[in-house]
């Protein structure tokens, strides 16, 4: 269902095929305002391969410069791309598939992050939000979530929501658990 809100239907196995483009046209307008026209850099979380491979052809189609960090790039290789992207004007445009690239890795040269999707792992979310939101970040960060309503889009989120809730409860209150 979550492949479907970001366009992509798989009508047999390991064939995917384009089933809408809301959340393409939405990243589209993202992108013209923020990078285009705004100049600023951005970070673009999405989980499926289908996903991914569209929002580097919406980038290619735009002239926008983007790297790409997806499971099939080694991990030899990830930091260079991380780097060129912390260093240099361009890429304008971070793409990471949201298990891939969610630990471990600096991206503070964007303060803003669309969540083109995710999953319910809300250790995943997590961590992707905090590539942006690090030492070193000078800007107020900014997450947008592309969520086709009531879809499951909604209880995905919603449920990552309650787990960060239950999460806060136990960090921040730890005390009245064991004592």
């Amino acid at each position: 269902l979550q492949q479907l809100t970001g366009g992509f239907a798989s009508p047999e196995e390991g064939r995917t095929e384009q089933a809408n483009t809301l959340k393409l046209s939405a990243l589209s307008d993202i992108i013209d305002d923020y990078v285009i026209d705004g100049g600023k850099k951005l970070v673009i979380f999405a989980r499926f391969r289908a996903e991914l491979d569209a929002i580097a052809d919406l980038m290619k189609n735009k002239g926008v410069s983007f790297c790409l960090i997806n499971g099939d790039v080694p991990m030899e290789d990830r930091g260079e791309f991380v780097r060129t992207f912390q260093e240099n004007t361009d890429p304008k445009v971070f793409i990471a598939q949201l298990q891939t690239a969610n630990y471990g890795i600096t991206l503070t040269a964007a303060s803003t992050a669309v969540f083109y999707s995710w999953d319910y792992n809300y250790a995943n979310y997590s961590q992707a939000c905090a590539r942006i939101h690090r030492i070193g970040q000078e800007n107020k960060c900014t997450y947008i979530h592309l969520i086709v309503n009531g879809t499951v889009d909604d209880m995905v989120l919603k449920a990552i929501k309650k787990k960060e809730d239950i999460a806060t409860k136990l960090v921040d209150n730890w005390r009245e658990y064991f004592q």
